[in-house]
């Protein structure tokens, strides 16, 4: 696997990386978000509870004073202002339903429920609290019982009202702060997500409208939502980093080495020579690199010379080898022309000093010198042939070089030899006790055929 991939494969590695932390941070953020957005959820369903009750207190503790006040039955009593707990009006019924005593606001004279409903509370009592509608109005409903005492020998109701008007439901949003709306139960409009829903029944249970309240956006906690604020600085300094790591790998690394490739493929150390100054690994290599291609250069120029020394030896062997061949012809041109012709004279002469009469003495003595004297040529041409004749030892073995003295000696004469050599003596001889033993052998048969 090359350099680059395994660099490529890296970068890739840590911004796979990258990306699982940020999707692991994201989920972290997403569960405790979620948690926590939880958390805010039931305290705000705890706030809006408590405010809930905390409003309707006031209606309970008017209701309560009005009742005790109408039960002590004193022709003086009056009822307390009802603008101070936000009561729009107040009834004191009989248990059938009757009314005995009303004050309330103008459209208000009589109770929103029917006389034959308030009897019922008898059997059924109605919830603390629970509303009803009156003109459109929605009224919040409180209920005190009348104890029966001794001025007054009916027990009956104290009925308080409240309404849930504009003025009311902004005491609810700047208690709860947030949005708070009435809807119609029969609405097919889905509250909002994260807001709280409350049903405002009659005292029968029946709902007469929704309370909503949307609290402000405290942000999505969806998965992909940048919840940190530090989010986008870890992965700007994340991507910064392997950037700027894949920049380093390029400049510091993957460049440089492709440099040495190139010089080393073609041999030559252009590639690197600015490279050669920096005092890092890379710079250290290209170093060696440099002396590579020196260490080449030399043997490259060595090659060349051995080689132009190794054709001159090819030549000098050929023409040495040429010369020896040249030798042993001439060794055998003299051997088989000179000296035959000089032992044929020889021959001749004694034949014609045979021919000379007695008393030619000095005839005689001239012809011996003239023979002694075709002897010693004859003598100077064969240490001449010696000298020779080595280099056709060196070419065949010694039987070999013996029979073809006896071929050319039998030609001088009616003579015929025959000469049995043993092979295994025969290579123990160094060639010049073979030279000499041809020598000897030669000297022999000569002398043989001449005497």
């Amino acid at each position: 696997m090359r350099i680059k991939l395994r660099f490529a494969l890296l970068i890739g590695s840590l911004l796979v990386g990258l990306v699982c932390a940020l999707l692991t941070q994201q989920w972290l953020e997403h569960r405790e978000l979620t948690r926590q957005s939880r958390h805010l959820h039931q305290q705000q369903s705890r706030q809006l509870d408590r405010w809930l009750t905390t409003t309707a207190d006031s209606l309970d503790r008017y209701t309560a004073e009005c009742a005790a006040g109408f039960a002590r039955g004193a022709p003086e009593w009056t009822l307390a202002d009802p603008a101070d707990s936000g009561v729009t009006a107040i009834w004191i019924t009989r248990e059938d339903g009757s009314l005995l005593r009303t004050i309330a606001a103008p459209g208000l004279a009589a109770p929103p429920l029917p006389a034959n409903e308030i009897s019922l509370w008898i059997q059924t009592p109605p919830p603390e609290r629970f509303f009803a509608e009156v003109n459109g109005r929605l009224l919040e409903l409180r209920v005190h019982p009348l104890p029966a005492d001794t001025n007054w020998s009916v027990a009956g109701w104290a009925v308080a009202a409240r309404p849930w008007d504009d003025g009311h439901l902004s005491l609810l949003a700047l208690l709860t702060e947030g949005k708070v709306g009435l809807r119609d139960p029969a609405s097919a409009a889905p509250a909002p997500a994260g807001s709280q829903v409350r049903t405002l029944s009659d005292w029968r249970g029946a709902a007469l409208r929704t309370l909503v309240v949307e609290y402000p956006d405290t942000g999505d906690t969806g998965l992909w939502r940048m919840a940190s604020p530090h989010l986008p600085l870890f992965l700007g300094f994340g991507l910064l980093l392997i950037t700027a790591l894949g920049l380093s790998l390029q400049q510091w690394v993957l460049r440089p080495l492709a440099r040495i490739n190139t010089s080393l493929a073609h041999g030559s150390p252009q590639p690197i020579m600015d490279l050669r100054s920096n005092q890092d690994e890379l710079g250290r290599i290209a170093r060696l690199v440099e002396e590579t291609h020196a260490r080449q250069e030399e043997l490259r120029r060595e090659i060349e010379k051995r080689q132009r020394t190794e054709h001159a030896l090819l030549a000098s062997e050929d023409q040495l080898r040429r010369a020896l061949e040249e030798r042993i012809r001439l060794g055998r041109d003299l051997h088989d022309g000179v000296i035959q012709s000089l032992y044929a004279t020889g021959m001749g002469l004694a034949g014609v000093r045979a021919l000379l009469a007695a008393g030619q003495t000095e005839a005689a003595l001239r012809l011996e010198q003239i023979r002694d004297s075709l002897n010693a040529t004859i003598h100077d041409v064969r240490n001449f042939i010696t000298g020779l004749e080595p280099e056709i030892l060196r070419q065949q073995t010694f039987a070999q070089a013996i029979e073809d003295l006896l071929q050319q000696m039998s030609g001088l004469g009616p003579a015929r030899g025959t000469c049995t050599i043993d092979g295994t003596l025969a290579e123990r001889l160094t060639l010049a006790q073979r030279a000499n033993l041809l020598q000897i052998t030669r000297e022999a048969v000569s002398n043989a055929m001449r005497h």
